[in-house]
């Protein structure tokens, strides 16, 4: 493992001597201008001449955020006055705290001792006496002593004694802040992969004109929905989706159809939510299995890899679904209890979205995906020249269902191949064989619903490729 001091600006005495007058300068200043606060001064003990860098500072602007949410469950109001995070003797800064020294001492406290790495932090809580501001310590509010970050024997001892050489402490804390920016990471790939979802979601729902579907203009195809409708499920999942990232970053045994037993479970408490956030109406089943499947694919793909890898991701979907076919197609089932895709598959051979996704979606791979990388401009024209792609090569479940014929596809990859060839979206041509085919599916009441769920995840790839990486680096 790197040490993280291979980076940094080494500091002399003066130099801390010079940042401890300025320290105590600020102090002295907050406390008496703020009488009916508590001063709070955040830093950390670093040992050693390098005493800030990238990962210090987010080690320690990510930790006082654990500190700030603390506050919060205790109902305590505070704020942050002032801080010096790119100082080079170390981040610095200082809360004001609505509640007595002794109490916030004691938060504090816990909040040092919580865990390993907390300890590296010097939370003073400054009270005045005679005429001079001073650290109240842990005796004066009955906490137990510091523990040294290394040995946990009392930190006074160790100091005194030099019983750690400054290599020993500088690995410690090197090994301690590199452990809990790890767990940082991967809570961040987690939420940005979520609002990647979730945003996928929305994008394709407002995004206009697209034949059979919802949109904001229209939804003849769809009377019992609204963008709204839309809108409202979109965020009823949530948590399924933080779920399906969290088995993809979590330290997994390489069992991914097991894995994807666990991920279906957590899909089916999904699917209630999403029924419950649109009483009763099947907005996005199609979408919560198959972006939940992504997200975990992107996820796994990530921990392995630190980068997005689209055949790796294609590669991890495979994996997940071995036999899925076999296993949801092929077995026996009462005709009143079979679904679409089940009827349709013993009925017209047609193996719908399973199948797509059993051979690790190559619509969106080869169709989708392509198209939307390679197409310019706003999202919407993005959007909509991607649904055709998709729409001319899905075979769609939801169009044959509502069609009862399989015929339909013959049908529908015709009229896109001749809106395609007029430019799509991109010409007033092509905007007007959209605006026909949204005519003819609504008055057939015919729908891609399908063709929806493969442009869901098509978004969903494409801001993981376009975003992913920069997001990481430039938060």
């Amino acid at each position: 493992m790197t040490s993280i001091f291979a980076t940094g600006q080494p500091q002399d005495i003066p130099a801390v001597l010079a940042n401890k007058d300025r320290r105590a300068a600020l102090q002295q200043r907050l406390v008496a201008a703020h009488p009916t606060m508590t001063v709070v001064a955040a830093k950390l003990n670093i040992p050693g001449p390098i005493k800030n860098n990238r990962a210090i500072q987010r080690f320690f602007t990510t930790e006082l955020l654990a500190l700030e949410r603390d506050w919060l469950t205790a109902g305590q109001l505070f704020y942050q006055d002032t801080e010096w995070l790119d100082a080079g003797t170390g981040p610095e800064r200082f809360y004001l705290v609505k509640a007595a020294p002794q109490e916030v001492k004691a938060q504090t406290t816990r909040f040092e001792e919580g865990q390993a790495s907390h300890r590296l932090f010097d939370l003073d809580v400054l009270v005045q006496r005679a005429g001079q501001v001073v650290p109240l310590s842990r005796a004066d509010s009955g906490q137990p002593a510091r523990r040294c970050f290394v040995c946990g024997r009392p930190a006074k001892e160790c100091g005194r004694s030099r019983r750690h050489t400054v290599a020993e402490l500088q690995a410690a804390v090197s090994s301690l802040i590199s452990a809990t920016l790890a767990v940082e990471q991967r809570r961040r790939v987690r939420d940005r992969l979520v609002a990647f979802a979730q945003q996928s979601l929305l994008y394709e729902v407002v995004a206009w004109p697209k034949p059979g579907l919802v949109d904001p203009v229209e939804h003849g195809a769809h009377p019992d929905m609204s963008v709204f409708t839309f809108i409202n499920s979109s965020l009823s999942f949530r948590r399924y989706l933080e779920q399906a990232a969290e088995l993809g970053l979590s330290e997994h045994p390489a069992d991914y159809p097991l894995l994807f037993k666990e991920l279906r479970e957590f899909g089916k408490r999904a699917e209630q939510a999403m029924f419950r956030a649109t009483h009763g109406v099947n907005t996005h089943k199609g979408a919560v299995f198959s972006l939940g499947i992504m997200t975990l694919a992107v996820a796994d793909s990530w921990r392995r890899n630190g980068r997005v890898d689209l055949a790796d991701i294609q590669a991890t979907v495979k994996q997940l679904l071995v036999g899925l076919v076999q296993d949801d197609l092929q077995k026996q089932a009462a005709v009143d209890q079979q679904t679409a895709g089940e009827l349709q598959y013993r009925q017209y051979g047609l193996t719908g979205i399973r199948g797509e996704a059993q051979a690790g979606y190559p619509t969106v791979f080869d169709h989708g995906l392509p198209t939307m990388l390679a197409t310019a401009g706003e999202w919407n024209r993005r959007i909509i020249q991607t649904m055709l792609a998709l729409a001319r090569y899905t075979e769609d479940s939801t169009l044959v269902k509502r069609a009862g014929d399989p015929a339909i596809l013959e049908w529908k990859n015709t009229q896109v191949d001749a809106c395609l060839a007029a430019g799509g979206i991109t010409t007033a041509a092509g905007r007007a064989k959209l605006a026909q085919l949204e005519q003819e599916f609504t008055a057939k009441h015919l729908s891609l619903g399908g063709t929806a769920d493969l442009l869901i995840v098509t978004i969903f790839l494409t801001l993981v490729k376009e975003k992913l990486a920069d997001g990481l680096s430039n938060e």
